[in-house]
Formats: C-alpha cells, structure tokens, sequence
C-alpha cells in the first residue's frame, strides 16, 4: 500500500533555519541555478556566501544561525538573457536611466573569477574588464574588480575602478541591495537630517526620522552617515556600513508594481549618485560595502 506523504513546508524567505555548528572555512566553484559559474564562501564563524561570476554579484549571505540576509526575486532568470533580479548587483558605470542602459552593462556581463584567499574569513576577488559589449556604449578604457569578504558575522564587498587609459573618465554607481525585510516592519534609520531627493515626485526632501514604507520609495539621500541601520522585521536588522568612496544612499520599494513579492525585501544602497565621480587618468576609486 502507498501512503501518500505531506509536503514539507517551504521556509519563508530570510526566515532562521536551525542554528548550525559552524564548518570549516572554504572557497568552492560550483555550478549555480541555470548551471551558472558560482563560488560559495563559508567562513570559520558559519557563515556563507555565494556569488554569480554572471554580473558579479553575490545572491546568497547567510549569518551563522542561517538567517538569509539578501533576496531574489521570484521573477530572477539565470540563463543570462538579463540581470540576476535581487542579492548584491552592480549599478555601473551609471546608476538609474540615462546615456546607456538603465543602471549600465557590470550586473549582466561576465566577470573573470581572478584571485581566491583561503582562511577562516576567506575571499574572492573577481575582474571585469572592457568587451566589444561594453565598448559599444561606453568606450572607456577601464578595469574593475570586486572583492567579497567573509567572516566575524558580516560580509564586505570591495568595488575598485582603475582607469589604465590617457584621458579621465566619470561613472555614477551602486550596490543595488536587496534585503530580505517584512515590508511591514521594514525601518531605515541613521539618516535624520539627510537631505536628498524623491524620483518619484521629483523633489527635494530632508529625512524627519525613521524611514518606513507604506507606499512606493525611491529616493536617493546624499552626502550620508558611514552607517545605516535597517530593520527587517521579526527583532532582527542589518547594519549597512559604507567605506571609501560611497558618499550616497538609496531605498526603493517598488510596492504594488510587483505585487508577487514587494512584501519580503527593500533596497537600501551605498551609491555615488549625486555628482559622477571623476577617475583620473591612471588613477583609481575604491569603495565597500559591509553588511553585518
């Protein structure tokens, strides 16, 4: 006789999975969703990382008692027809809509996996260089490596651009991070007295308090505190710490535009957003991002 058996229950995203005895630190290749080139982390702490050589970006954090940290979207494609939608992505050499595709070419091209650190906070450094793709719309001369740090309960990713060319050239950028959040509980606090600007009115505003969302945001805030705290829901945050050279922030909930699942993530960015930045020729620009 077949006994029919009941579906496991799946877990809700960003949700804790039983607390884990911590692995031995270790850096492999794998082969991800759609068989695509990946390296997953795992620190000596417990904590993991995976991230796509496919735009470079890092789709998976998760802290020691298994909590996932990040978020992609149900509607991400992993057959490189557009950008992985959701984790860690690229908005470069420009952010939001303007001479070239919206938010650049760096979150939907390959990058070169160059450099492995081993260690019990072990690293990956990955290389994007120019293409006849890129050189189609933004014919710089350039080099741009991101490095992803694992360990002590956070992650940091490093964005360097060098420009190895004779002339200057000038970029707007982010890490266009997704959180898995209750959008209900979701609060950004840290940038009280802020000023910045709403794209959706298209006004100029100063941050009262804590941010909460109860409707669309998109809105960019300059010139920001190096920390940024967010609340997520259910007790727990993430402290979202800038380094270098992102002098910026951005949230955006799409809210209702994407009905299947504005509910379970925000976007809260470092960015250079509010003045292109200027690398001057043989010179280099260096920012990161650290999430714990």
């Amino acid at each position: 006789r077949v006994t029919a058996r009941r579906a496991r229950p799946t877990a809700a995203r960003g949700a804790r999975s039983p607390l884990r005895v911590a692995a031995a630190a270790s850096i492999a290749e794998i082969k991800g969703t759609g068989d695509l080139p990946a390296v997953k982390l795992t620190s000596a702490d417990g904590c993991t990382a995976t991230a796509y050589l496919f735009g470079g970006v890092v789709t998976s954090f998760t802290k020691p008692d298994g909590r996932e940290v990040l978020y992609v979207r149900p509607d991400a494609v992993f057959d490189k027809s557009k950008p992985i939608s959701g984790g860690l992505p690229h908005c470069w050499p420009q952010f939001g809509p303007g001479d070239i595709q919206v938010h650049g070419f760096a979150r939907n091209v390959d990058w070169e996996l160059t450099k492995k650190t081993e260690g019990s906070n072990p690293s990956v450094e990955m290389t994007l260089l120019p293409s006849d793709y890129t050189k189609a719309m933004w014919d710089k001369d350039f080099k741009v490596t991101q490095t992803i740090t694992l360990g002590d309960g956070k992650l940091k990713a490093t964005l360097k651009v060098t420009n190895p060319g004779e002339e200057a050239f000038t970029f707007t950028g982010s890490f266009h991070t997704y959180f898995a959040a209750d959008i209900d509980e979701v609060a950004v606090t840290g940038l009280k007295g802020v000023k910045g600007t709403d794209r959706l009115k298209d006004e100029a505003l100063t941050v009262a308090g804590a941010l909460t969302m109860s409707g669309p945001v998109d809105s960019c805030y300059y010139d920001v505190p190096s920390v940024i705290n967010l609340a997520v829901g259910g007790g727990e945050s993430v402290a979202i710490e800038s380094q270098g050279g992102w002098s910026d922030a951005v949230v955006w909930t799409p809210w209702t535009d994407m009905e299947a699942c504005y509910k379970e993530f925000v976007c809260v960015e470092n960015a250079a957003c509010k003045e292109p930045v200027s690398v001057p020729a043989g010179g280099e620009w260096e920012a990161s991002t650290i999430l714990a």
